[in-house]
């Protein structure tokens, strides 16, 4: 390979891990909107459900078999949610780890790549 030849596949990696570490960068930035997405979403469903029990707390002066059988409807409600989110939360760090491993791998190959090219 001649000089300008080697500069190119240089510059060419070069580009090749800039891309790769924009890449990385947006999913580390989705992962976060998704982390504050899903905690947002935790914290309006907690103040709902607070709402709800404080309305149940007031029907419970007129009927409590029905009102306690409805609270214990909106707790069993309010834990299954809870679980789907913390669910949510581990797959998308499981899948960011997964994502941001295969990026890591795919850079260290264009490094290493773009190292055995001959500098003269």
């Amino acid at each position: 390979m001649n000089k300008k030849s080697n500069d190119y596949e240089r510059a060419k990696y070069n580009q090749l891990i800039l891309e790769n570490e924009q890449q990385m960068d947006e999913l580390s930035n989705g992962k976060r909107k998704l982390e504050e997405s899903i905690y947002n979403l935790e914290v309006d469903f907690r103040r709902g459900f607070q709402e709800l029990n404080n309305l149940n707390n007031e029907n419970a002066r007129f009927d409590s078999f029905e009102t306690n059988k409805l609270k214990r409807h909106n707790e069993e409600q309010e834990q299954s949610f809870r679980q789907l989110l913390r669910e949510s939360n581990d797959q998308i760090v499981s899948a960011y780890k997964n994502e941001t491993k295969k990026m890591d791998e795919e850079r260290e190959i264009l490094y290493k790549k773009r190292s055995d090219i001959p500098w003269d």
